[in-house]
């Protein structure tokens, strides 16, 4: 059944990417792997898409400082602060995602946060598995 319901996140071949139905599919997907009831769901997911756009703009900080680095002239001193600058950045987002899987565990079961996870993990790997298999297809 869960390879049935995979299957049907897949975005039609030609068909623009939609953010929103992504989040629908992924919210689905959660769902139904980590057996949320809709009161469950109503109190984990504003949580959870709380935390993801705010480790988003992170990760585009992050993204921005190792694309616009030093020049390739720079002192060694000026690429040790970009590297501190990152790792700096990459903490807050872990620590970020620490605050907000507290915030979660106690909005529903602990066991349940943990199997929202682990299928967020299996949705993204399905999504690009499927991303690549289409891309082969061409």
């Amino acid at each position: 059944m869960v390879a049935a319901m995979a299957g049907m996140y897949a975005q039609p071949k030609g068909e623009r990417f939609s953010p929103e139905q992504f989040r629908v599919h992924l919210e689905g997907y959660i769902s139904h792997e980590a057996g949320l009831t809709a009161s469950e769901g109503k109190a984990f997911f504003p949580l959870f898409h709380e935390m993801k756009e705010k480790q988003h703009k992170l990760q585009d900080k992050i993204f921005r400082l190792k694309r616009n680095g030093p020049a390739s002239n720079a002192s060694d001193k000026d690429f040790a602060t970009a590297v501190l600058n990152i790792k700096s950045l990459e903490v807050k987002k872990a620590e970020l995602e620490e605050q907000y899987y507290k915030k979660m565990c106690k909005a529903i079961p602990a066991r349940k946060v943990y199997l929202a996870m682990k299928a967020e993990d299996r949705f993204h790997r399905k999504m690009l598995r499927d991303f690549k298999r289409r891309g082969s297809r061409k």
